[in-house]
């Protein structure tokens, strides 16, 4: 059978089974969890929780397995029905941001008004100011000998302290993306959106576990070590930090 005809599913089982892995190894490898690998294989794929991550989820597993990503994503469109849609209507879907309320309909006539009682405040409030003299007299500045002298020291410096442990900086660089990040016994530090512009940090003893969404929208320093952003447009990623090492699963 051609690859042509194989669902997305198939394609990806035989590709699985021709490099010698099982589910456990794709899911040791990917961390995505077994379970998901089997609902994918099975062209099943209400269990990922939205078609965005569904689409990261085969993007990921196709990286390991050598497959051409964009070719299984367009079966997966062909499949579901749901075809290339900007990142915001993905995320919106997978309840990572609220949905957008419709923006109300602008009156230029409303505007036009504003405008015009703008320009008449102009005219006018010159015109009563003249009309009141002006006979009081500048104050004379204070003489720069009796400025207070500044209690900064100009030549000292923070140093950040160096901690122990692992730390994880994400900051948005473009767009939107989600993030999830747990500690070495699997309990939920943080879960949330990132945009563009913004700065998060975390920190633990022994182990960072996190998930991106919408990967190429995050740039991670680790450790102190910019690291840069860990995957592509609408890719989802599960990556393990520790102290010592980080393991960009």
């Amino acid at each position: 059978m051609s690859l042509e005809n194989l669902t997305l599913g198939t394609e990806i089982r035989d590709a699985r089974e021709r490099a010698g892995y099982t589910i456990a190894k794709v899911a040791e490898i990917t961390r995505i969890r077994e379970t998901l690998i089997k609902d994918i294989e099975a062209d099943e794929f209400s269990s990922c929780g939205g078609n965005a991550y569904a689409r990261g989820h085969i993007r990921t597993i196709a990286k390991v397995l050598n497959l051409n990503a964009d070719l299984l994503i367009e079966k997966f469109a062909q499949t579901t029905g749901d075809f290339d849609r900007p990142m915001i209507d993905l995320l919106e879907e997978s309840n990572v941001v609220k949905a957008r309320s419709p923006r109300p309909q602008i009156s230029y006539k409303a505007l036009a008004s504003v405008a015009a009682g703008v320009v008449a405040l102009l005219v006018a409030v010159p015109a009563v100011i003249s009309l009141f003299p002006n006979n009081e007299t500048s104050p004379v500045a204070p003489s720069s000998q009796g400025a207070v002298p500044s209690t900064t020291d100009q030549n000292s410096s923070v140093v950040a302290a160096k901690t122990s442990g692992v730390s994880l900086v994400v900051s948005g660089i473009s767009g939107k993306s989600w993030i999830g990040i747990q500690d070495a016994s699997g309990a939920q530090i943080f879960s949330g959106s990132i945009k563009i512009g913004e700065t998060k940090s975390f920190s633990e003893d022994q182990l960072l576990q996190v998930t991106i969404g919408n990967a190429a929208a995050v740039s991670l320093n680790v450790n102190g070590k910019e690291i840069g952003t860990p995957g592509g447009t609408g890719e989802v990623v599960h990556l393990s930090f520790t102290p010592d090492a980080s393991n960009n699963g």
